[in-house]
Formats: C-alpha cells, sequence, structure tokens
C-alpha cells in the first residue's frame, strides 16, 4: 500500500518528547510542521534545532534509507543547502517507534535556519537565485544512485504522468478536465516518445514554495532544500520541470521569470537540447497531476487543508500558459540555457548573410536604386499620423514629394508606439508586445512584390481581422543543407488567391503579389510587411510581428533581421540627423569655399563596396566615375591588409624594411627592363612633381613641353604645367618655362578619324614648341610631360604614333619623355597593363597615383637608373610618409587583386562590351558625337549639331538624370561636354547593362 492509502501519523507532542529524550538525549521545544503524508516536528534545543519526521505507514522502509544515503551524498559532496541526518545515541540513522498497533520509522535531521520560500514576496532576482541552487544541486547530485529510487509507479514520479488520468473524474470544472485529457493526449503522442533517450538521475522532484529555505537576510537568495519524501529515479529534466511548475505560479511575467529560472539552472547544470524541448510539457503535465490529485485527495481527506493548498494558482497558472505558443516557450528555454532559441537557427542566419549578395529584389527595379525615406513609429515624430489613420495618406505623398521617393521604411527591432490594443497583450506578461519584428515597406498600393529567393508557397491567407495582415503569403524555402526557413509578406492585395496554391514551387525574382490597399490589407496604410522565420513555431498561416521588448534576444533567432533577404544597406533603417543640407551649411562654413561638390541634388555619401556608393538613407549608386576605387570601394583583402600592417608598425623609409622593396621589385616587374628605380610618395601632384623634379635635374633645363588642357596636379609647379587650371576661370598667364603643343584630338582636333598620319602631324607641334625652347635657350627642352590618354581634356586616346614621333623629338634635343599613368594606369585600359603601351613606346620617366592606392594615399615615379643617379646631388630626397609600411602593404594588396582576380582582362572584355552598347546608342542619337575609349577609360562626347558645337549643358543634365537613376557619371573635357566613364574594375555586366540602359534613356529625353 502507499503513503497516500494511510492516514499521517497521530504522536502527540508528548510521544515526540519521550522519543528525543530516549533517543537522542535531547529536550527542546516542539512546533508541528505541516505536511501531506507524515508527520514532522520543528525541533529546539540547547543542542540546536533540528527537524523529528515520523514516516507514514506506507513508506517504504529502503526509501526513508534511500533519503538519508542522499543527504549524505550531498554532504560529502560539498553541497550545503540541504539537511544533515542526525544519528540516534547509539549511531542509528533511523529507528522504530510503537503507536497503538503499528510501528513508525522515525528520523531527525538538521533544522534549516531561514524563512520558508512561501513566506516572502517573491522576485525576480528570487527566482534566479531559485536557478542556480537548482542547477548546484542537480550537480552535486551527479553520480548518486540508490535502488530504492526506482518508483516507476510513484504517482508524484513525472515519468509517470499518464497515471495521475485515473483521477480525472475527480475534477470539477468540465473545462479544466478537458484541458487535462488534452494535455495528456498530447503528452502520450508527442512528448513520451522524446523521453525515452533522455538521461536519467536521481532527483529531489519536489522544490515547491514550502520546500525551500532563504536566507533571512537577504530575501533574494535561496539557502535550503527540504524535504525528499518525492524523491525517484526519473528523467533528469523533470527535476527543472517541477521547480518551474512551482516557481511560476503567482507570477506577474512569466517570460522572465522562465528565463531567469533556466538560464541560471543552466549556468550551474547544463541542459542538452532534447531536453529543453520537453520541458514546457513537462511543467504543464506537472501542474496537471496536482490538479488531478488534490481533486482526488480532498475526497478521501476533506479535513487536509494542505492537498488545496497548490491547486488555485495550478489552474490559474494552467489557463496562462494556454495562452502563448508552446514552442516559442520552448524558444525561449533554449536561449536562455546558451542555446539556440530555434534549432539550427545560426545555421540558417549564416546562410542568409553568406547569401544575401544573391538574393533578388523586392521590388522593380531593383529597390536598392531607389529613394527612401524612414517612418519613425517610436513616437519621437509626433507629427506622423498613426498608419491606421487615414490622415496617414496626406502624410505620406507630402513626404514622398519631399524626399523625391515612393518608398518609406519602417524598421525592423522599433521600439513602437502604436500597438496599443488588446491584441498586442498577454495573459504571461504586463509588458504589451511593441517590438516590430518586420520591415515595412510603405509604398501605393498595387505595387508589384517579387520573391527574394526561390522557395514554394507554404501559406496563402487572409487574415481578415482589424489590424492584421489581411492576405498573407508565407514562403518556404531551404538552406545549402536544407534546413527550412520562412518569409513572411503580409498587408497584400488578393491577388495572392489567384496566383498561389499551397505547394506551388517559386522561382527567384518571380512576381508573388501586390500591396493591398486600406479595404483589404487589415486597415492600413499600403506597405508590405515583410519578415523571417527561422521557425513557424505551432503556427501555420500567420505569425507574430510584434515582439515584447523583454524577449527580443529570443526573437532576433526565431526572426532575423529582414535585410538578410533585402540586402540593402543598413544606413536604410538608420535617422541620419546631419542631412546634406545640414551639411552644406557646414562645410561653407568650414572648409575651403574653391572646393566644388557633385550634382545638383547633393550627396552624403556613408559607405562603399564594391561599385556601390550608399547614401545616408541606404540608398545604393553605382559609382561609374571613381577610377580612384581601382578595385572597388573596401575590398575585403585590401582592408585586411591596411588593419594587419596598421596593428604591427608603420614608419619611414629610413629605417630598413622588406616591403618598400618587395613593392618596389613588384612595381618596376610590370615595365620594360630600363625602368628599374623607384620613389614613392602620397599623390599624384607630388610624383608628377618630382617626376619633373629629376628631369630638370638631369637635363639642367626648366623648359617643359605639356598638351593643351592637360592636368597633372594642384601644387605649384604642377598648376605651372596644366592648362586645364591655368588658362580657365580664375587661372593666371601661362608660364614662362611652359609650352602648349597642340591636344591630339582626333574628334574635334584639325586631324580626325581616319587620317592614318594624324598621329605624325598633331607630333609636329611638339616639334615646333622645342624650336621655340631651342630659339629662347639653346637647348631642348628639359621634358615632355602627358597623359598617356587624357583624362581631363575628354577621355581622348590619341592617334597611332604620335607619341613615338614626339618622343623621338624630345630625346633628340636631350629632354626627358614623362608618361603620367596617375589616372589610366594599372591594367584599366584593358589592353596593356600601362596606357602608354597603347602608343608603343617606353618612356623615361612613369608617374602613377590614384588607382596605386585604392584610395590610400599612396603614388610612385619610376625611372631609369641613369636619371635616378643624376638627381643624386647630394641634396637628399626624403618624403616623411613616402614608401611607409602601411602604404607598401596597400599597395602589394592592390596588384594582388589586379591579378588574382584578372581585373586587366575584364576591363579589356567589359571595355569592348560597353563601347558596342554606346555605339548602338550613338546610332540611335544624334546627341552622341563621339564614344571612344580604351577599357574601362571611356568618353562619350556630346554636341548640339554636325558642327560638333558642345552639348554642356545637355551633359550636366543627363550627369544629373543618371545620378536620380542612381548611376555616378561626371562630365570632363575642356568643353565640360564629355560624359566621363572611369569605374571601379570590379563593375560588372549586369552593372555595364544596367548603366547603358538607363543612359540610353535619359538621353532619349534630351534629343
Amino acid at each position: 500500500m502507499s503513503a497516500f492509502e494511510f492516514a499521517p501519523p497521530q504522536f502527540t507532542e508528548n510521544d515526540v518528547q519521550e522519543l528525543l529524550s530516549a533517543k537522542y538525549g535531547i529536550k527542546g521545544d516542539l512546533r508541528a510542521l505541516e505536511s501531506e503524508r507524515d508527520q514532522n516536528f520543528a525541533v529546539s534545543s540547547d543542542k540546536g534545532r533540528f527537524v523529528f519526521k515520523i514516516a507514514n505507514l506506507g513508506e517504504d522502509v529502503d526509501f526513508l534509507e534511500l533519503q538519508n544515503n542522499s543527504l549524505t551524498f550531498l554532504q560529502n559532496s560539498g553541497f550545503e543547502g540541504c539537511p544533515a541526518v542526525v544519528p540516534t545515541t547509539t549511531g542509528e540513522n533511523m529507528f522504530v517507534a510503537q503507536k497503538g498497533e503499528q510501528e513508525y520509522h522515525i528520523r531527525m535531521l538538521t533544522f534549516l535556519e531561514g524563512d520558508l520560500y512561501s513566506q516572502k514576496p517573491v522576485s525576480l532576482d528570487r527566482l534566479a537565485n531559485l536557478g542556480r541552487f537548482m542547477g548546484k544541486f542537480s550537480k552535486s547530485m551527479s553520480g548518486f544512485f540508490d535502488a530504492a529510487a526506482h518508483r516507476p509507479d510513484f504517482i508524484w514520479n513525472l515519468d509517470n504522468a499518464l497515471a495521475a488520468e485515473e483521477y480525472f473524474p475527480s475534477i470539477a470544472n468540465p473545462a479544466h478536465r478537458e484541458r487535462a485529457e488534452h494535455l495528456c493526449a498530447h503528452y502520450r503522442a508527442e512528448t513520451a516518445p522524446k523521453l525515452q533517450h533522455l538521461r536519467m538521475a536521481v532527483i529531489h522532484q519536489d522544490a515547491n514554495d514550502n520546500n525551500l529555505v532563504i536566507d533571512p537576510a537577504d530575501e533574494s537568495k535561496v539557502t535550503g532544500l527540504i524535504d525528499f519524501g518525492d524523491m525517484c529515479y526519473g528523467r533528469q529534466i523533470n527535476e527543472l520541470a517541477v521547480t518551474m511548475a512551482y516557481a511560476l505560479m503567482d507570477q506577474d511575467d512569466l517570460f522572465a521569470a522562465s528565463k531567469a529560472l533556466v538560464s541560471n539552472y543552466c549556468a550551474e547544470f547544463p541542459l542538452f537540447a532534447e531536453e529543453l524541448d520537453v520541458l514546457f510539457d513537462l511543467i504543464r503535465m506537472r501542474l496537471t497531476v496536482s490538479v488531478a490529485m488534490s481533486s482526488h485527495q480532498i475526497k478521501a481527506h476533506p479535513e487536509n487543508e494542505y492537498l488545496l493548498v497548490s491547486q488555485k494558482p495550478a489552474l490559474e497558472l494552467l489557463d496562462r500558459l494556454d495562452d502563448v505558443d508552446p514552442r516559442f516557450m520552448t524558444a525561449l528555454f533554449r536561449h536562455a540555457a546558451g542555446l539556440d532559441a530555434v534549432d539550427h537557427a545560426s545555421h540558417i542566419i549564416n546562410f542568409l548573410e553568406q547569401n544575401q549578395p544573391n538574393t533578388a529584389s523586392l521590388f522593380k527595379p531593383d529597390f536598392k536604386y531607389e529613394a527612401r525615406f524612414i517612418i519613425p513609429a517610436d513616437g519621437s515624430d509626433t507629427t506622423i499620423p498613426p498608419f491606421s489613420d487615414q490622415a496617414f495618406n496626406a502624410w505620406f505623398d507630402e513626404k514622398c514629394a519631399k524626399e523625391e521617393a515612393r518608398f518609406g521604411i519602417g524598421r525592423y527591432g522599433e521600439d513602437r508606439t502604436v500597438y496599443q490594443t488588446d491584441a498586442f497583450a498577454s495573459k504571461l506578461s504586463k509588458e504589451r508586445r511593441t517590438i516590430h519584428m518586420g520591415v515595412d515597406v510603405f509604398v501605393h498600393a498595387d505595387e508589384p512584390l517579387h520573391a527574394p529567393m526561390a522557395g514554394e508557397v507554404y501559406a496563402v491567407h487572409d487574415n481578415a481581422f482589424e489590424l492584421d495582415y489581411g492576405p498573407t503569403l508565407i514562403l518556404k524555402h531551404e538552406t545549402d543543407k536544407g534546413v527550412p526557413f520562412y518569409s513572411l509578406y503580409g498587408h497584400l492585395s488578393r491577388s495572392i488567391f489567384d496566383l498561389h496554391h499551397v505547394g506551388d514551387k517559386i522561382e527567384k525574382g518571380q512576381l508573388i503579389g501586390h500591396i493591398g490597399d486600406w479595404d483589404v490589407n487589415g486597415g492600413w496604410y499600403p506597405h508590405l510587411h515583410f519578415q523571417i522565420m527561422t521557425s513557424m513555431l505551432s503556427q501555420s498561416t500567420n505569425f507574430n510581428g510584434v515582439a515584447h521588448r523583454s524577449m527580443w534576444d529570443v526573437w532576433q533567432q526565431i526572426c532575423p533581421n529582414p535585410n538578410l533577404l533585402m540586402n540593402q544597406a543598413p544606413q536604410t533603417f538608420e535617422i541620419d540627423e546631419q542631412t546634406p543640407d545640414k551639411l552644406m551649411q557646414r562645410r561653407a562654413n568650414l572648409l575651403g569655399p574653391s572646393l566644388s561638390v557633385s550634382y545638383k541634388k547633393k550627396l552624403k555619401m556613408v559607405s562603399g563596396k564594391g561599385v556601390h556608393l550608399y547614401d545616408h538613407a541606404g540608398r545604393a549608386f553605382v559609382d561609374g566615375v571613381n577610377n580612384i576605387t581601382h578595385i572597388g570601394h573596401c575590398h575585403p583583402h585590401l582592408v585586411e591588409a591596411i588593419s594587419r600592417q596598421a596593428g604591427i608598425l608603420n614608419t619611414n623609409t629610413r629605417y630598413l624594411s622588406e616591403l618598400v622593396l618587395d613593392y618596389a621589385e613588384r612595381i618596376t616587374s610590370k615595365m620594360p627592363d630600363q625602368l628599374s628605380v623607384a620613389y614613392f610618395v602620397n599623390s599624384g601632384t607630388e610624383a608628377n612633381e618630382l617626376a619633373l623634379r629629376i628631369a630638370r635635374q638631369a637635363t639642367g633645363q626648366k623648359d617643359t613641353i605639356v598638351l593643351d588642357w592637360a592636368y597633372h596636379g594642384n601644387s605649384q609647379g604642377t598648376v605651372d604645367v596644366s592648362p586645364y587650371k591655368f588658362k580657365r576661370k580664375g587661372g593666371f598667364p601661362q608660364p614662362d618655362f611652359t609650352h602648349i603643343a597642340e591636344f591630339p584630338d582626333p574628334f574635334r582636333g584639325p586631324y580626325r578619324y581616319g587620317d592614318n598620319d594624324a598621329g605624325a602631324k598633331y607630333a609636329e607641334d611638339v616639334k615646333r614648341r622645342i624650336e621655340e625652347i631651342k630659339s629662347k635657350t639653346g637647348n631642348g627642352a628639359a621634358a615632355f610631360i602627358a597623359e598617356s590618354i587624357s583624362g581631363v581634356g575628354g577621355q581622348v586616346a590619341y592617334p597611332e604614333g604620335y607619341f613615338k614621333a614626339v618622343y623621338e623629338a624630345v630625346r633628340a634635343e636631350g629632354g626627358v619623355c614623362i608618361a603620367d599613368e596617375v589616372q589610366c594606369g594599372f591594367g584599366r585600359v584593358g589592353e596593356h597593363f600601362w596606357a602608354y603601351e597603347l602608343q608603343d613606346v617606353v618612356p623615361d620617366i612613369v608617374v602613377m597615383g590614384k588607382p596605386i592606392g585604392n584610395g590610400h594615399p599612396l603614388a610612385a615615379v619610376v625611372t631609369t637608373k641613369e636619371l635616378a643617379d643624376k638627381f643624386n646631388t647630394g641634396m637628399e630626397y626624403f618624403n616623411s610618409f613616402g614608401g611607409n609600411p602601411v602604404s607598401m602593404a596597400v599597395g602589394m594588396a592592390v596588384m594582388d587583386v589586379i591579378e588574382n582576380e584578372g581585373l586587366q582582362a575584364h576591363a579589356k572584355e567589359l571595355g569592348n562590351y560597353i563601347l558596342g552598347r554606346w555605339h548602338e546608342i550613338k546610332d540611335k542619337y544624334d546627341l552622341v558625337g563621339d564614344v571612344r575609349g580604351h577599357g574601362l577609360f571611356l568618353g562619350m562626347e556630346l554636341v548640339e549639331d554636325e558642327q560638333l558645337t558642345p552639348a554642356t549643358e545637355k551633359a550636366g543634365a543627363i550627369v544629373n538624370a543618371m545620378r536620380e537613376r542612381s548611376i555616378l557619371l561626371s562630365t570632363d573635357g575642356p568643353l565640360d561636354n564629355v560624359l566621363k566613364f572611369k569605374p571601379p574594375m570590379v563593375f560588372s555586366r549586369e552593372n555595364a547593362d544596367f548603366m547603358c540602359d538607363q543612359l540610353d534613356e535619359v538621353i532619349s529625353t534630351f534629343s
């Protein structure tokens, strides 16, 4: 017979006093303690405080020995939170006493000082401490076993929970009884099969608030655990399940309480995912058993009020737990235990991060190129009407007009003030759900929507409740390992019901729906609610779009940032208070006024990657003009090289370093053998200054021949040889040592395309300049300096044979030939690594800048040993920063990328393709007079008529129109009528088609 079938013992205080004296030699004050089955007394004596325990007649003696053995084991393991067994004066841990005709087994334990857990209000800190205390208990019990703990039929053994079904008829309330039956059915079908392979242990299994002791000096601290009468050998996870079943009763915030208990328990005693996956079901089953047993036992023992102690709070807790998604609670437990909230969540998120660049745009044309603005819903802007208020219509239209944008953005992770209805409340917590788990994209109704990646239709459903999603589409996707995840599209139009059925396959980029209007989308301004789910939890056709703030860390693993599929720049979701207008005002006060700013509508760029620049609103722009970022913005190999070397050493070239020598060897290896000596500086201007110094020192002359409209730098020395500067607005008279040769322009000059002798004819003017110098000085020019392809001259490639004839004439009179490769070197022209090779010449000095460091301040001069020796006059040439280790690491990294990614060959192939597209445009529009260039150094000259009247205003207007289409170009040439195209070398065929298509459309509006 079990202890439940015998009445508790009925010893009097006199009986107990006699036994205390006879067996322990103790006399003291007694206080009866509440107990369900046994009879217990607190004993206060001069020898200490104890608990005198008289076992129920139905208790198995071996089980009583088990309790003693476990307490001794805990003492020996160093666990101080349990009572110790007190031996009798004859050394017995237990003895037998007669009462009437019955013999009772009696023990005595030390009394744990403190208050009962039930006597003080429970704080979150105490729950955390309880979790840690029970975790320590489980850890301390590890390795303990006693055969008497094997109690498979014990009604309070949670592994035997289904045995409580026979008591369900005693549950008076039909709804409560029906719930108990439902939970048992679920347990039998879903939970029990999962238990088979879980860890077993000897567990206490009754950490209720009357069996726990707290520190009277610190109510948050749990110091003891008593009453080992429910011990058994069962699943290890049952210990925490029982603890939580009691601890969660009467808690205001079940989420926070659960998190505190599980995280602290697992901090001391880690649990496996398989154990956490059944924890919520086990908590509910323990509560169900409690309700069933209390309902049954009160009929047999109506005088024992202890039986009803936990029934009411147990029922209330079960009611509240009915209001939560069970799988969310499992996610909460897993996360609190330090695991992924959802199985494989980390893998899914990592897959999405790696796959992000391969996603398709939700909207066409590509959404990343669309202007956008943030619509804060956090209460920071009180002028914005609620999204469910018709007044939002006018506000949105006005905002779109002001920002020249079609799209508004509602942010992921935003703590919103708009969720005030009961739909966002919960029985589990007084805290409302306010954290937005999706991204909202506001746009006018009927805007088409496309799938960001392939998948299949998981659900297509009308959630037709006020302020719900309305027509909702959920797609199921898979990672590269076949792990499923989901994307949700809410507030759509009813077109989805014609487009889709559950199970339909969806291709990346496929039309999947349209934005719904007010009357169908749940009662909101037209917008998309877009969300990712690593698990559907227990949902099928809907999913929470808003989370509790306190649970946000859990929800972030269930609903990661939707931008993983949107692939928008982070600035899309950040409000930037320093707008372009504000920066222009600050700039006017702080920076020199001679510095211009591109485009009529100014751009504030905040980041870059590859061929893209991103403005303060996260809008992407295709960079077609920044040839400095040769290998693309923020190339990871370059970023790593800078960071690594900056963390090791950066100093000057007066110390020995392999880096500067290695880089000098690498640069000179790309040139003819005679070009073997390198100097390193910080800019193209410095490099051209140095090249001129070398030439002038070597020749003893200063007179320099330059091309008309040439530009070689911003210092006085280089502006002196830059007609592009001194001949224009704000310029100055031509220096007497600067001699301007005719610009060899085969489109606009006197000798044009089709003239096979044009190169030689243009070279004649250089010869005339030499004669001019000789007539003045008696000597030839110190140097001839020219860009190998003219940039500021209008992206002009010189006629064949031009440099050959010029170099021959200059050298014949002792002059030095300088090739300015600042803009056009490093494989940009495609056919060759250096643009001077297009002319089949070898310069005496080569100047490099801009692309050499991909934006890092680095430039170089390479010359012959003969010229270097002549420059070595005894006056040291030292540059504080030139050749520093960080700059050399940068240079090496740039060369790595050029070579490893085949950028020179790519420039040739893509450049030919773009020129072909441009020729098609030229054939369509008279506005296009010429297209020219090599590789990714191209120009399109615009003219008004056959007389080649420059279309300067139209060129500027086209550049600004292209900017509005997210493509960055600029104008160049002496007449500012040439569209220049010198993009990062990683420009792709897709980028090229986008640019050419948009340019075609824009030019058509001006022709």
